[in-house]
């Protein structure tokens, strides 16, 4: 990534910089998709060698931006669990 080179010397939220740099290209990929999920997101970011602390600094930003992430299904059925596992105890 570009902004490795400047990392430690950075006096700007590069995480913010980094989702303007991908709001477009992710919009795209929704559009040609039909659907972009937070789980996407973190495989996309993965693949591209990032961290799990990047990804959600760069997933906030993004959200922030008015990115809005579509519902996983599997998303929905884990939240659905949580939910049942916490009224059993």
């Amino acid at each position: 990534m570009k902004y490795l080179k400047t990392f430690e010397n950075y006096g700007k939220d590069f995480t913010s910089e980094i989702a303007e740099d991908l709001l477009p290209k992710l919009k795209q990929i929704r559009d040609e998709k039909g659907s972009f999920t937070s789980s996407d997101f973190d495989n996309y970011m993965e693949e591209r060698g990032s961290d799990l602390m990047t990804i959600d600094l760069v997933k906030s930003s993004l959200v922030n931006m008015g990115f809005d992430f579509d519902i996983d299904e599997e998303d929905e059925e884990e939240d659905l669990e949580f939910e049942l596992k916490g009224k059993i105890y």
